[in-house]
């Protein structure tokens, strides 16, 4: 069995406000961090409450929460050099990002996530 050696979490908020005159959006509000406990925390809740399916992008099945407008999904992945990875991604949205597509933004983080594993030796 391959340890987990990379974890990826992925946050997206869609914004409420203007940045320097600049509309709101959410391509400027994308949180990276590589925190184990912020993931097993996501599966956890996740596992607990699965939510309701939304859609399915690139193998990766991508539900709705039931009790908020955060939309997750997780997917684990073999590396280079016998490496495994995880990512979790977790989208907040609201009233002020009625046009963001969820659909979207899940298809610019996996390529921003596929992108950072190519870069692992």
């Amino acid at each position: 069995m391959t340890a987990i050696t990379h974890v990826h979490n992925y946050t997206v908020r869609c914004p409420h406000y203007q940045e320097n005159d600049k509309p709101a959006s959410w391509q400027s509000h994308i949180e990276v961090n590589h925190s184990c406990e912020i993931a097993l925390d996501r599966i956890t809740k996740w596992h607990n409450n699965a939510g309701s399916k939304l859609f399915e992008v690139d193998g990766m099945t991508v539900r709705k929460a039931d009790k908020e407008e955060a939309y997750f999904a997780m997917r684990s992945s073999r590396l280079k050099n016998d490496g495994h990875g995880l990512v979790t991604f977790k989208i907040f949205l609201d009233n002020c990002c009625q046009d963001a597509s969820v659909n979207d933004i899940m298809i610019h983080l996996i390529n921003d996530y596929l992108q950072r594993c190519e870069k692992i030796s």
